[in-house]
This record gives structure tokens, sequence and C-alpha cells, in this order.
């Protein structure tokens, strides 16, 4: 692994190359097939994970129904697990979306780095912060949106960060079966499915197998907006 790499993760960026050294002389790659658990809820994490490059997802796991709740989508050049120093049972799972490569540092190595450079420390209190931010957003918008709002929110957010250009839109480039969506906005298959359908009949969007096709993104984000 090398500087170039390391410095497009998001909260390495900005730190002093003698730390970037440290971390690159402690740190190890690991690759994940599609659909592999990177940890489980309740693991005593020893490690923290960076994506490199790769889609991920991070969930709740539901005992009742052995479905989830996921909380967020990430992409390259996320922490997924900053809350793990805290040597606390993991709360959540985390699977990849597709194959992805993963950057691992121990709690050990990481919490004496960031003894010695305060930036790094900075650098995982943002990112904490961010997401919290994030979790509050989605909070809010459950309790004052529709299903097909949500699901219009969604689907343009996936496609602002995982999009790709093609003739009819924007892709989302990466499967998306209906239940997982279903899982990501906490309702039934059968009930996602139909506001898919709501929106493909309101030329908002249009599906191909698993994949999504963003045909407007701006109407699409108007749309959850109510405009």
């Amino acid at each position: 692994m090398d500087k170039d790499s390391i410095t497009k993760i998001q909260i390495f960026k900005n730190l002093r190359e003698s730390t970037i050294d440290k971390i690159l002389a402690c740190s190890k790659i690991k690759n994940y097939k599609k659909n592999e658990l990177v940890f489980s809820e309740k693991e005593n994490l020893k490690e923290l994970f960076f994506i490199i490059e790769g889609i991920v997802s991070i969930y709740k796991p539901n005992k009742n129904d052995n479905g989830k709740k996921v909380i967020f989508i990430f992409g390259n050049g996320e922490v997924l697990n900053e809350i793990a120093l805290d040597n606390k049972p993991s709360l959540t799972s985390c699977e990849v979306l597709t194959n992805s490569s993963i950057m691992t540092i121990s709690k050990e190595d990481f919490t004496q780095i960031m003894h010695e450079d305060i930036s790094l420390c900075e650098a995982i209190i943002s990112s904490l912060i961010i997401k919290e931010k994030r979790m509050i957003h989605q909070l809010k918008n459950i309790s004052s949106k529709t299903v097909d709002m949500l699901l219009a929110f969604k689907l343009w957010k996936l496609a602002k960060d995982f999009g790709k250009e093609t003739e009819e839109g924007i892709e989302i480039d990466f499967d998306l079966p209906v239940n997982y969506l279903a899982d990501f906005l906490g309702n039934k298959r059968e009930t996602i499915s139909r506001q898919i359908r709501v929106l493909c009949d309101k030329k908002l969007i249009k599906t191909s197998k698993k994949r999504f096709i963003i045909l407007d993104s701006q109407k699409l984000l108007n749309y959850f907006r109510g405009i």
C-alpha cells in the first residue's frame, strides 16, 4: 500500500507525513467478496477498518424476523468503526455490497498514533460528528416524510454518492435489491415495491434488474421536498 492510497481516506488527508508513515507501517489490506461480513454485532473488534475501494453497509440485525435495519452505506475513503475505540462489543454488523479492499489497523497501534498527533484525534472526532448529524437528519425525515418521499431522497443520495452517468440518466453503480431498500427505509418489501412503481410512473426513475437509474436528479429531489 502506498501514501497516495492512504491519503484518499478522509480522516488521513491533512496529517503530517511522519504520521502517514506510521500508519503505513502498521496497516494491512484485506480483500472482501460481495456480501461478505467484515464484522458482526457483539463482536469484540481489535481493529479499525477503512475503505480503500468498494461499497459497504453498516446495519443492525433484527433477530425477530432475521432481517436488518441498514444505518449507513459507505464508499471509498470512509472509516467504518471508529466507535470501536471505546473497547466495547460492536453495536452493529458490517457487510460489503461490492467486492472491496479494506485497510485495517489494530486499535492499539491506532491509539498510540493518536497520542502522537492531535490532528488524527480531531479527524476522528469530526468523522463521528458527521455521522451523528446524518443520523439526526435521517430520524427527522422519517418522522416528517411519506414513504415515497423517503425513497426518492434515498435514491437521490445513493445516486449522488455512487452514481455513474449513462445515456438515460445517473445509474446507482451497485446492485440494490428491493428487500435491501426496504431494510434501509424500515418498511416492508411490498410497500417499497409499490413506491418504486409510483416513482417509475412519474418518470423520475427507471429500474433494470437490481439497478436503479435516476432520470432527473433535480426532479427527484424536488419530489422529496414536496415541490
